[in-house]
């Protein structure tokens, strides 16, 4: 089997192969930059295509699209292979859209991206380490099978997720709330078949009383093919202090995928986590396993169109929503998100709420404030530059954000609206021979309109 030429310069190389590092490393190549996309596993598309992480969530404010670009592309392409109906009302009425999808086609559609792009991938690689130059990355060193190598790039762009690249490369970074450093709780996604919505919607329109609703109550479960589900609070409470469920929870909360018959629980949670040891993670995956099928036993006797469900398949992994976070040379805070605050340097908007789990047994509830309705807030440039070092931006949930800010830039659409900014900027920073940290913005926001990210 032939394949692309081994070598260890590039002019940007991308480390993390989740959808922030597709959109990145899509970008960089199509504005002419000579890429290497390094991803740990044998798939790209992240959380998102290994570990069931779905559906995205969301690229509107109320009926205005505020992501686009990149984004919307692997969208589109989904919906051109019949894997995604593309953003469709959330029901459950917590954000304006939803976009189920297929994980298993959204690999493909992300390598697609890429390759065409001309940029190459590397799998099955870590990044153990970093070249540096004074305070300018200058590479990065990867551990394979076939031992260690250092893969220099005049820019890096840090797509893992957990800041690995910036945190090695001495760029400062927050781990955790300030009060006692605890980060969100995890979650082991799995997706059950042989849903009846047909049985659960009649159920609905008889007990709307049981459902977290939107504006339009529930009769979008009625006329809407795929739906979003929160709600059966009571049940769920009931089966948690009988001892059924391992679990500290609030609501059932399911997304149908792309098939009406098909829906990813969301439930499953492990609460204290420190998601950077390897040690408490393998408790944390050993604890989520128990819940999935506790969870779905719970699902079979006490929620209607569950009866003959049965499990498909869990994620590869338990999904993190928040880790380290870098200290760029802005930082987006809680204030910014709910007043809707614009930036001259913005590269991209979201309206998704601030979103905080549980973070421990003792703590009340699940946190969530929303934007007023139809608003949007910006995300600078600056939130993707890393303070002291150079030759280096930062994509996807690690960017520079406050504990509250981030429990709102997390999701996917904002964070592939990230990679493509940030994999723009570094295209650019390379053709004019000057730092990340360098590059007028005004230019870049002028780059990334021209090449459809929607922007004010």
């Amino acid at each position: 089997m032939g394949h692309k030429q081994h070598r260890q310069q590039w002019d940007v190389i991308v480390v993390g192969g989740g959808v922030s590092g597709v959109t990145a490393a899509t970008a960089a190549a199509r504005n002419g930059a000579d890429t290497l996309l390094v991803e740990k596993d044998a798939a790209l598309g992240g959380t998102m295509a290994t570990c069931l992480v779905g559906p995205m969530m969301t690229f509107h404010s109320y009926r205005e699209q505020v992501i686009a670009g990149l984004a919307q592309e692997v969208v589109s392409r989904l919906m051109a292979l019949h894997a995604s109906p593309g953003h469709i009302l959330d029901t459950s009425g917590y954000v304006a859209t939803i976009t189920p999808f297929d994980a298993e086609a959204l690999r493909l559609v992300a390598q697609r991206m890429v390759l065409e792009a001309g940029a190459q991938v590397l799998y099955h690689s870590t990044v153990v380490d970093v070249a540096m130059g004074g305070e300018s990355l200058q590479g990065v060193v990867i551990q394979h099978k076939g031992g260690r190598e250092t893969l220099q790039a005049r820019v890096v762009v840090d797509a893992s997720g957990d800041a690995d690249v910036a945190y090695q490369a001495g760029a400062p970074c927050e781990y955790g709330r300030p009060v006692d450093g605890l980060v969100q709780p995890v979650s082991l996604m799995f997706k059950v078949a042989g849903w009846d919505k047909g049985v659960f919607t009649a159920y609905a329109l008889q007990h709307p009383e049981v459902l977290r609703l939107g504006p339009e109550g529930v009769a979008p479960y009625a006329r809407q093919h795929l739906v979003a589900v929160c709600g059966f609070v009571d049940a769920l409470q009931d089966s948690i202090a009988r001892g059924e469920l391992p679990l500290k929870r609030e609501h059932v909360l399911f997304f149908n995928t792309q098939r009406p018959s098909e829906v990813i629980v969301n439930m499953s949670r492990v609460m204290e986590v420190d998601v950077l040891d390897p040690w408490d993670m393998s408790c944390a995956e050993t604890l989520a396993r128990e819940q999935v099928f506790a969870i779905l036993e719970f699902l079979r006797r006490h929620v209607p169109g569950f009866a003959d469900a049965y499990l498909v398949s869990s994620g590869a992994r338990v999904g993190i929503r928040e880790s380290r976070r870098v200290v760029g040379e802005y930082m987006l805070t809680a204030e910014d998100v709910l007043t809707a605050r614009r930036f001259p340097d913005a590269i991209a908007r979201s309206a998704y709420p601030i979103d905080i789990h549980a973070l421990s047994a003792n703590q009340a509830g699940d946190y969530d404030r929303k934007l007023a309705a139809g608003e949007s807030y910006d995300i600078p440039y600056r939130c993707l530059v890393p303070q002291r070092v150079d030759g280096l931006l930062v994509a996807g949930r690690c960017i520079s954000t406050t504990v509250e800010a981030h429990a709102s830039t997390r999701v996917s659409p904002t964070c592939m609206a990230f990679g493509q900014a940030a994999g723009t900027a570094a295209a650019l920073a390379v053709k004019k021979g000057i730092q990340p940290r360098q590059l007028d913005s005004q230019e870049l926001r002028s780059v990334l309109v021209q090449q459809g990210a929607l922007l004010r």
